[in-house]
C-alpha cells in the first residue's frame, strides 16, 4: 500500500492532486482567516462583509455563463494549442463586455441596489466595489477554468491562491475602511487572472474563434439558471432574514451560510480533478474505468462530509469563539442549525463534476433550480406567516438535503450507464428516433425507411411520433410519454427528423445526446404560410441547432440556412442506403460516444 501511495505521488497525476489539494486547503485557511479579519473590526461589520461575500457568489454566474466549468472540459478535450486559446478568447467575448456593463450600473444605480443588498440607501458607497469585486470573481473563474484545462496545474493554483486567500486578507490587514476593503479586494481580483492568462492572450491569433464561443455558450448558458440557483441559495435566505428580522439574523443566516461553503470547499479538489479526467475518459470511451473511479469517489466523498458534519456539530461552540472571538458566541445557535445542510452540499460539491462531464443538458443546473424551489416555498411562507428567527437555517437545510438526495440519484444513474456503454462499445447502438408525425403518416417516409435500414445495421431503433406540434394539451402528453421511453429504452443517442417544434421537444426534454436533421423548410421558412407560423417555427429551429449535440443537412444549401454552426453541421444525404445510411451511422456513433464531433 504505501509502495502504490509513493508511486501515485510520484506520477504526474499524482502531483497534480497533492498540490490541488495543498492549494484548496491554503485557500479555505485564507477565506476563514479573512473573515475572522472582518469580525475584528466589530459584528455589524463581519454581517456587510458577509452579505458582500454572499452577493458577489449569486451575481457572477450571470456574467460567467458557464465559462469555467466549460472551459475545463473543452479545454482539456482539445488536442490543439491554438483551438484551445480560441475557447479562451471566446469566453472573454462575452465576460468582458458584461463586466463593464456591471461596472456602469454599479455606479448609476448605487441607491437602489444599496437598499436592495445593505437594506439601507446609505451604504451605497460599498456597491461599485462590490460590482468590481463580481467582475474579477468571474474573470477568476475564466482563467482559473482555462488553465485547469489546459493543463497548467501550477499557474491555476497560484492564481487561486492569490485571489481567495492573499488579496482579501491582505485588504483587511492593509486597511480598515469596508469601502476600501472591498475596492482593493476587487483590484486584486480583476488584476491576478488577467495576468495569468496574459501569455496564451499575446500569442499570436491563427484562427478565428467563432466555432469556441459557440461552443462554450451552447454548453455554459443552459447551466446559467443553475449557477444563479446556487448562489442563491446560499443568498436568499439572508436578504429574506433582512425583510423580517433585520440586519443582525441576516448576517447570521449569510454567516451559517459562509460555513456550508467552506465545508463544500474541502471537496473542491475533487470536483477539479474529477472534471477534466471524467471529461478525457469520456473522449478516449474509458467508461469501465470512469465507472470504478466514481465509485471510489462516491464512498470516499460521502464518508468525508459525514465526518465533517458530525466533527462540527459536536465542537462549534470552541470552534467559533477561537475563530471570532467573543464575537463568535452570537453565531453559534445559526450556524448549528444550517450546518446540518452541509453533509448534503459537501456530497453535491465532490461529485457534480460527474455530471457536468457525462450529460449534455445541464443536470446539476436541473437539481439546483428544484432545490431552489424548496427554498423559495420556505422563504414566501416565512414572509407570509410570523415565525422564529431560525426559520431561514431550516428552509436552508432542506434546500440542501434535497439538493443531495438528487445528486446521489444522478450519480448511480451515471454509473449504470458507464457499465451499459462499457459492454456495448463495439455493438449496436441504442437510437430513438422522433417523427414529427402520426404513426401511419406518410409525410416522413424517408426518414423512417432510413430509421429501418439503421435496425438492418445493426442498431436497436424505437421510433416515437410526435402526432401534434400545436396543441399545448397534446404536447404535454406527447412529453410524459417521450420521457417514458427514453427511460424504459435507455438510447445512446436520439435523433430527430425536421426542425421547429419536434426539434426544439427533443432537444429540451433529452437527457442523452440529440442529433437533428434538418431537411429544407425547418430552416428556410419563406414558403411556409402564416407570419407567426413561419418566424416561430424558424426560430425554434435555429434554438435547437445551437443546444443540440449533433447536426445533419440534407445538402448544402440547408446548411447555408443555419445562423450558427455551419462548421459543425455535415451534409447526409436523407435514405435508407448508400452514402447516406453509412454517413448517418457513423455520425451518430460519434455523438453517442460523446465523442468530439467538430475537431478541426
Amino acid at each position: 500500500m504505501a509502495g502504490k501511495i509513493r508511486g501515485f505521488l510520484g506520477s504526474p497525476q499524482g502531483r497534480d492532486s497533492l498540490l490541488t489539494t495543498l492549494t484548496e486547503g491554503l485557500s479555505m485557511l485564507g477565506m476563514v482567516l479573512t473573515y475572522r479579519l472582518a469580525a475584528n473590526t466589530g459584528k455589524q461589520d463581519l454581517d456587510i462583509y458577509v452579505i458582500v461575500r454572499r452577493t458577489v457568489a449569486f451575481v457572477f454566474p450571470v456574467i460567467l455563463m458557464g465559462a469555467m466549468v466549460g472551459l475545463t472540459r473543452f479545454v482539456s478535450m482539445s488536442h490543439e494549442p491554438g483551438r484551445k486559446r480560441g475557447y479562451l478568447r471566446g469566453a472573454l467575448a462575452w465576460v468582458l463586455p458584461l463586466g463593464v456593463l456591471t461596472m456602469l450600473l454599479a455606479f448609476l444605480l448605487a441607491g437602489p441596489l444599496a437598499w436592495m443588498v445593505f437594506g439601507s440607501y446609505e451604504s451605497a458607497p460599498l456597491v461599485p466595489p462590490l460590482a468590481l469585486m463580481t467582475v474579477g470573481i468571474s474573470l477568476h473563474g475564466v482563467a482559473y477554468g482555462y488553465l485547469r484545462g489546459k493543463p497548467a496545474v501550477v499557474a491555476a493554483n497560484v492564481v487561486q491562491l492569490m485571489v481567495l486567500a492573499v488579496a482579501p486578507c491582505a485588504a483587511f490587514l492593509l486597511w480598515q475602511d469596508m469601502a476600501t476593503v472591498l475596492w482593493a479586494t476587487g483590484i486584486a481580483w480583476t488584476l491576478v487572472p488577467m495576468l495569468g492568462i496574459l501569455p496564451s492572450l499575446l500569442a499570436p491569433v491563427k484562427r478565428k474563434m467563432r466555432s469556441e464561443r459557440s461552443e462554450l455558450l451552447r454548453y455554459g448558458l443552459p447551466r446559467v439558471p443553475g449557477d444563479i440557483a446556487l448562489g442563491a441559495l446560499l443568498t436568499v435566505p439572508g436578504y429574506v432574514a433582512l425583510r423580517t428580522h433585520g440586519l443582525d439574523v441576516s448576517g447570521e443566516v449569510g454567516f451559517g451560510a459562509t460555513l456550508l461553503n467552506l465545508a463544500a470547499a474541502a471537496f473542491s479538489p475533487v470536483a477539479l480533478l474529477l472534471l477534466p479526467a471524467m471529461a478525457g475518459k469520456l473522449a478516449e470511451g474509458a467508461h469501465a474505468s470512469m465507472e470504478r473511479h466514481i465509485g471510489r469517489m462516491t464512498w470516499l466523498v460521502l464518508a468525508a462530509s459525514v465526518a465533517l458534519t458530525l466533527g462540527f456539530e459536536l465542537l462549534s461552540a470552541p470552534l467559533l469563539t477561537a475563530y471570532l472571538g467573543p464575537t463568535g458566541a452570537a453565531y453559534l445557535p445559526m450556524s448549528r442549525i444550517i450546518f446540518i445542510g452541509a453533509l448534503p452540499f459537501a456530497f453535491f460539491n465532490g461529485m457534480r463534476s460527474v455530471l457536468d462531464a457525462y450529460f449534455h443538458t445541464p443536470r446539476n443546473g436541473v437539481n439546483l433550480m428544484a432545490a431552489f424551489g424548496v427554498l423559495l416555498l420556505g422563504s414566501a411562507f416565512h414572509l407570509a406567516v410570523p415565525t422564529p428567527w431560525y426559520t431561514m437555517g431550516v428552509v436552508l437545510v432542506l434546500a440542501m438535503c434535497w439538493l443531495g438526495a438528487a445528486t446521489w440519484r444522478d450519480v448511480a444513474f451515471v454509473r449504470s450507464e458507464l457499465l451499459r456503454l462499457a459492454g456495448r462499445e463495439h455493438q449496436g447502438l441504442r437510437m430513438v428516433v422522433v417523427i414529427p408525425d402520426r404513426e401511419g403518416g406518410a409525410v416522413y417516409a424517408d426518414s423512417k425507411e432510413q430509421a429501418r435500414a439503421l435496425a438492418a445495421n445493426g442498431c436497436e431503433v424505437e421510433l416515437f411520433h410526435l402526432e401534434s406540434r400545436t396543441s399545448f394539451l397534446r404536447l404535454w402528453r406527447a412529453r410524459k410519454a417521450f420521457k417514458r421511453m427514453l427511460h424504459q429504452h435507455r438510447p445512446d443517442v436520439v435523433q430527430v427528423h425536421f426542425g421547429s417544434v419536434a426539434a426544439l421537444f427533443t432537444v429540451l426534454l433529452s437527457n442523452v445526446p440529440v442529433v437533428v436533421t434538418f431537411m429544407g423548410d425547418d430552416l428556410d421558412r419563406h414558403a411556409v404560410p402564416g407570419l407567426l407560423r413561419a418566424r416561430a417555427g424558424g426560430l425554434f429551429s435555429q434554438v435547437a441547432a445551437f443546444f443540440a449535440s449533433g447536426i445533419i443537412c440534407t445538402d448544402e444549401e440547408v446548411k447555408g440556412h443555419l445562423w450558427w454552426r455551419q462548421g459543425d453541421a455535415v451534409v447526409v444525404p436523407l435514405g435508407g442506403g448508400g452514402a447516406g445510411l453509412a454517413g448517418t451511422l457513423a455520425y451518430v456513433r460519434k455523438v453517442a460516444m460523446h465523442r468530439t464531433v467538430a475537431e478541426p
